[in-house]
């Protein structure tokens, strides 16, 4: 699974187990990045505007941020899969080791 991108690089004794974390852990920080971005939008949301394109801004905010909603819950439920496949992998690796394979 070594992609050379990120969490795709293996050390020495790693597994694919290590590699599902590493993404897991990038898909959290992904999450929170962009949790960040919805919760500054939806601050610039609630500024007062007065003319009808302020308006109009203001709309086009708050669905995006909608949208961002759905991409965060994705991107954590997405996060705790990988780390559960990721644990899978690993309780699987340590077996093989443990029967000499």
């Amino acid at each position: 699974m070594d992609s050379g991108g990120e969490g795709g690089t293996r050390g020495p004794g790693s597994g694919a187990g290590d590699d599902a974390l590493a993404i897991q852990a990038a898909l959290t920080r992904h999450a929170e990045s962009l949790t960040d971005v919805r919760r500054h939008a939806l601050s610039v949301s609630l500024l007062s505007w007065d003319s009808p394109a302020g308006g109009a801004f203001r709309t086009y905010l708050v669905e995006r941020c909608s949208e961002l909603s759905g991409t965060i819950e994705l991107l954590h439920s997405a996060a705790r899969l990988l780390g559960e496949y990721g644990r899978l992998l690993r309780a699987a690796e340590e077996l093989q080791r443990g029967a000499g394979l």
